[in-house]
């Protein structure tokens, strides 16, 4: 018997098969394409990055803004990883790595081989549906060179989030609202990417495309620039995790459980601290409960990602321009997936009061469900 099976070689599994081979334990990791190198562009803030080794940073932003009504300064550094760096600083030498694909019942079944078997598999472990109902973030980026950025930039450093709606041709457009995602990715190179905070079901790809268009060249981008990038992104992120719990007496991580931030999507830094968590106990012999319900930190967020479902337009603007103005320790309280109930409801009420009262009104129906979601 291994004291650890890992299924699923993202950046979840992988840390904590790492991990865990680290702290002495046995450890059996099955991946479809183990060696594989990841292909999606994985960010976190520079204060997150724990114990990792610089050479896992592929490009830094030094202080990306916030653009809703107003530009808002983020005052905190912003990394983008290097995923092959990032992968060999998670090194599986002493793990037995196995080549497949496995569903539920065969993940189940690994606990005839290993004490502890987890699941890590993603969001979406057969694979992402079209016609998915779920809350989705699906974004479309091109990457170009730095200069031919520039226009997009309109003076920022990079630009975390830009919700301004030059998307539209409307002046005041009253469709989902998307905003522009502007990071260096490392060697003289820009990702632009049009993105969807959240949608049920999400915006398609082909409509983003379309409005990353529009308002990079509103901007004054090179159109050839545009239509011809050095490199295309696309994503989707299903924003509650997987949609089925995880085989009995499996535990799950990452995605495949509740590790992703409901209102932001992302996932890496919770997933790759919570490796060393969760390595720390299993070699303790610690083996945590498999029941997870959702605490009251994760109703809060709930609570977020249903406003963000059924904010207008408008509405979200002001959602963000409030989020903008907070105190910069405040804005870290709402991103961090490890905040508790208590910093979370200190900030969304801060947001709150930033807000004009018609926008207040709608933010109160939006939460409580009482309007529709768009889409």
């Amino acid at each position: 018997m291994a004291d650890v099976a890992v299924v699923g070689l993202g950046p979840a599994g992988r840390a904590l098969a790492s991990r865990c081979a680290a702290r002495g334990l046995s450890v059996i990791a099955v991946d479809p394409r183990p060696t594989a190198t990841w292909t999606p562009t994985y960010g976190l803030w520079a204060d997150e990055l724990g114990d990792l080794p610089s050479s896992v940073v592929r490009a830094r932003a030094e202080n990306p803004e916030l653009r809703a009504l107003g530009a808002h300064p983020l005052e905190r550094a912003y990394l983008v990883l290097d995923n092959a760096a990032l992968q060999t600083a998670l090194p599986l030498d002493d793990v037995e790595v196995r080549a497949g694909r496995l569903d539920d019942a065969q993940v189940g079944a690994l606990r005839a081989e290993a004490a502890v078997v987890v699941d890590a598999r993603g969001a979406r472990p057969g694979g992402l549906r079209p016609d998915d109902p779920a809350p989705m973030q699906t974004a479309y980026g091109v990457v170009v060179p730095d200069e031919a950025a520039e226009p997009a930039l309109q003076g920022a450093e990079s630009l975390l989030m830009d919700w301004r709606t030059d998307w539209s041709a409307q002046e005041r457009p009253t469709a989902t609202p998307t905003f522009l995602y502007a990071i260096p990715v490392g060697a003289g190179r820009m990702l632009l990417e049009e993105t969807c905070l959240a949608a049920a079901p999400g915006l398609p790809v082909a409509e983003l495309r379309t409005r990353l268009r529009r308002r990079l060249l509103a901007r004054g981008v090179d159109p050839a620039v545009v239509d011809h990038p050095l490199d295309r992104e696309v994503v989707r992120i299903p924003m509650r995790g997987r949609d089925a719990p995880p085989p009995p007496g499996v535990l799950a991580v990452g995605t495949a459980g509740r590790g992703g931030h409901r209102i932001t999507g992302y996932s890496v830094a919770h997933s790759l601290r919570r490796a060393d968590e969760l390595a720390g106990a299993l070699a303790q012999g610690d083996v945590p409960d498999e029941a997870d319900p959702m605490d009251a930190a994760e109703r809060l967020r709930e609570v977020g990602l249903n406003a963000l479902l059924r904010l207008s337009t408008q509405g979200t603007l002001e959602l963000f321009e409030g989020f903008g103005r907070l105190p910069a320790s405040r804005r870290r309280e709402l991103l961090a997936r490890s905040s508790g109930a208590g910093e979370l409801a200190r900030t969304m009420w801060g947001m709150f009061t930033h807000m004009p009262w018609a926008a207040k009104g709608e933010l109160v129906r939006a939460s409580l469900g009482t309007t529709r979601p768009r889409g």
